[in-house]
């Protein structure tokens, strides 16, 4: 099933992994742990999700978990390793999930590191041995954040046989907080820290659709 864009599945900038975290975090004062049932009624995420991410969490060493001691006794959990404020992100077999770490890379050196910018430098500062981000990932982030609002172009690019390519600064009062803005699949922009869709691309119309 392919995945919902995130302004139909996060309410409040926060997502159902989010809120099931939080409710666990919460949950230390249970005594002898805590079940999916408890968590699903704390954050009101439907209990199956609850119960995948408990299992994710699990077998990535967050949680702890009782054996079963009788046949329909539910799975009783305890935090092993807590990971902050911010969610977890393992896939269901409770790997590191890293779809989203070249995008915090370059909002962080967008937001810490780099005063002025082109698309080179941030891709050059957020890259790791580990994570490089390509030189036309950080473009399409970069021009697509310019777009919605978020970067002032400093000075434009300049074509040419000494070309060069236009560079931004991040505008101070479009910093909304250190998690990333997400570029979907939906051609807009949608702000985690804010909660919302904050820019769309508007639609090209033919001459014969006026």
């Amino acid at each position: 099933m392919s995945r919902k864009p995130a302004h139909l599945e996060m309410i409040g900038g926060k997502s159902p992994r989010q809120r099931i975290w939080e409710a666990i975090r919460a949950a230390v004062d249970y005594e002898g742990g805590f079940t999916a049932a408890d968590i699903a009624r704390t954050c009101k995420v439907e209990a199956p999700a609850v119960s995948e991410y408990l299992r994710a969490l699990h077998l990535g060493g967050y949680l702890g978990r009782h054996d079963l001691v009788r046949r329909g006794d539910a799975a009783r959990y305890w935090i092993e390793r807590d990971n902050g404020v911010e969610a977890p992100r393992v896939r269901k077999d409770g790997s590191e999930a890293t779809g989203n770490r070249g995008n915090e890379a370059m909002w962080q050196a967008m937001r810490n590191f780099l005063p002025t910018f082109d698309f080179r430098e941030v891709a050059a500062y957020a890259s790791t041995a580990d994570h490089p981000v390509l030189p036309d990932t950080a473009k399409a982030y970069v021009l697509a954040l310019h777009a919605a609002g978020y970067l002032e172009e400093i000075q434009p690019a300049k074509r040419g046989c000494q070309a060069k390519p236009a560079r931004y600064s991040l505008k101070r009062d479009h910093d909304n907080g250190p998690r990333p803005p997400m570029i979907q699949r939906t051609h807009t922009v949608f702000d985690p820290n804010l909660g919302r869709v904050v820019w769309r691309e508007e639609p090209i119309w033919d001459d014969c659709h006026a």
